[in-house]
C-alpha cells in the first residue's frame, strides 16, 4: 500500500496494455472538455453578439429572455455535454504530450471560437434582417416597426424565423465541434450521445414553435404562422453556417498542426556539438580518411622532434 500511495501510476493487471489504453482514455477525456467549452463559448459568444448588433443598430432585439433561457437550456446544454463524451479521434495516441502548464483553451482555440461565433452571428442576423423585410413591410428599424399596424405578430414572425434558424445552426455547429481538424462528414454517427442531444433539441424545437398557447402566448413564437418562406429562409442559417465554419476549420487544423510540430520542436534533444580532430579539415566527410596536417617550415627544420 505504501508502494501504491507513492508512485505515478498503478498497473491493476500484468498486461502493459492498459498503460496505452488509460493514456488513451485520458487524452480523449481531455480533448472531450476542449470540445466542450470551444462549442458553449462560441454559440454563447453568437447568441450575445447578435442581440448587441440590434441594440446597436436599432434593430428590435431578435429574442425574449423566455427564448434565450430556451436555448441554453434545451438546444445548447445536450449537445455540450454530448461533446463531453466524445470518443477519442483515431491519431489521438500520436499527438505530442502536452506540457503540464499548458492551459485548457489554447489560444488557436479561442481564435477558432471567436470565428465561429461570428459566422453563427453573420448567418443569424442575416436571416433575421431578411425576414423583417418580408413580415414588416420592408423596415428594418425598430422606431418604423412599431408604427405598422399589428406589429407584434409581424415581429413575432420574423423573431420566430431566426429562432429556428439558430437552433439548426447551434446543431450544425455541434457535429462540427467534434473535431478540431477533421471535417462534419468524417465519422459522422461515430458518438451515439450526440444522435440523442440532437434528436432531442429538435423535439423540443418543434414543440415550442407549433403548440399552440406555448409558443404564441408564453414563448412568444409563431411557427404555424410563418409560411413555407419562413421555413425555406431559417435553412439559410445552417447551410452558410456548415460552409463557413468548415472553411474556418482549415485555418484551425493549421494552427493545431503548427502546434505539434512546436511540441516536437520542444522535446527534442538539443544538437551534440562538432567534435574537433586536429588534423581534420572543417569540411572533411565522415568515413574519408583522415589526412595528417601539414606542418610549417620551423616543424621541418626540427624534424621528428615535432
Amino acid at each position: 500500500e505504501v508502494a501504491k500511495g507513492a508512485a505515478d501510476m498503478v498497473l491493476t493487471d500484468d498486461n502493459f496494455c492498459s498503460i496505452v489504453n488509460a493514456v488513451e482514455k485520458g487524452r480523449s477525456i481531455y480533448a472531450g472538455i476542449q470540445k466542450f467549452v470551444a462549442f458553449i463559448m462560441s454559440v454563447h459568444i453568437a447568441e450575445v453578439m447578435q442581440i448587441f448588433i440590434c441594440i446597436v443598430v436599432g434593430i428590435p432585439v431578435m429574442r425574449t429572455p423566455l427564448q434565450i433561457l430556451f436555448l441554453i437550456l434545451v438546444t445548447d446544454l445536450p449537445p455540450s455535454i454530448a461533446l463531453g463524451m466524445e470518443p477519442g479521434e483515431a491519431n489521438i495516441l500520436k499527438m505530442r504530450p502536452r506540457p503540464k502548464e499548458e492551459p485548457i483553451v489554447l489560444m488557436w482555440m479561442w481564435l477558432a471560437m471567436i470565428m465561429n461565433g461570428a459566422v453563427l452571428t453573420i448567418v443569424v442576423v442575416a436571416v433575421y434582417l431578411i425576414s423583417l423585410v418580408n413580415y414588416c413591410d420592408g423596415e428594418i428599424l425598430q422606431e418604423n416597426i412599431y408604427l405598422l399596424d399589428s406589429y407584434t405578430e409581424r415581429l413575432s414572425k420574423a423573431q420566430t424565423v431566426a429562432f429556428i434558424s439558430l437552433v439548426w445552426s447551434e446543431n450544425i455547429r455541434a457535429y462540427i465541434s467534434r473535431s478540431f481538424t477533421n471535417p462534419m462528414w468524417h465519422d459522422i454517427l461515430g458518438n451515439k450521445h450526440m444522435q440523442k442531444a440532437i434528436v432531442m433539441a429538435q423535439i423540443c424545437l418543434y414543440v415550442a414553435v407549433l403548440t399552440p398557447y406555448l409558443s404564441d402566448r408564453i414563448l412568444g413564437l409563431r411557427g404555424l404562422e410563418i409560411g413555407f418562406f419562413g421555413w425555406a429562409l431559417a435553412v439559410v442559417g445552417p447551410v452558410g453556417c456548415f460552409i463557413l465554419s468548415e472553411s474556418c476549420k482549415i485555418i484551425s487544423a493549421y494552427q493545431a498542426r503548427k502546434h505539434q510540430d512546436s511540441l516536437a520542436m520542444a522535446d527534442a534533444p538539443p544538437a551534440a556539438a562538432p567534435i574537433k580532430v586536429a588534423g581534420v579539415k572543417k569540411d572533411a566527410k565522415m568515413g574519408a580518411p583522415v589526412q595528417p596536417a601539414r606542418r610549417g617550415w620551423f616543424q621541418c627544420c626540427m624534424g621528428g622532434m615535432f
